[in-house]
């Protein structure tokens, strides 16, 4: 007899991105395209937080990477989430994803493509950026786990 109950299953469904970014390339869009980009590219929290810092422009970078990195994580060849519905929101224990409805809808659909979903979801997110270097990094990791039938 075969049981059509979905059981959580114990195999993991990974998704990974990682992105590099200039700092003087984001230097170069807000200088040119000012609030205009900003406003698109970041939300009101992220902007908050990055103006607070001593060096705003390599926050703006690695959050931009890391938006990047999340982008990467999503089926298909160009999905049609704006940067602005993917916030990188840094809590006591290091940055974490908040993701708009259009966001998490289109990592709801990456998942279920591979027989997981958002609900058995772990996002880790990690970023670094290097003044010296010139450069930002950001790191997005999914995690899910399958539902099996047995």
């Amino acid at each position: 007899m075969v049981d059509d109950a979905a059981v959580p299953g114990s195999d993991p469904v990974v998704f990974h991105g990682v992105d590099v970014v200039s700092i003087a390339r984001i230097a170069d869009l807000l200088a040119e395209f000012g609030d205009s980009f900003r406003d698109r590219a970041f939300t009101s929290a992220e902007q908050a937080y990055c103006e607070a810092q001593g060096d705003p422009l390599q926050h703006y970078a690695a959050r931009w990477a890391a938006k990047e990195a999340f982008l990467k994580t999503l089926a298909g060849a160009s999905p049609s989430v704006p940067t602005a519905a993917i916030e990188i929101d840094r809590q006591d224990d290091g940055p974490h994803l908040s993701l708009a409805p259009v966001a998490a809808d289109a990592l709801a659909a990456t998942l279920e493509e591979r027989g997981s979903s958002l609900a058995t979801a772990d996002i880790d997110v990690s970023l670094s950026h290097d003044q010296t270097a010139g450069y930002a990094v950001g790191s997005v990791t999914v995690v899910g786990m399958t539902t099996r039938h047995h």
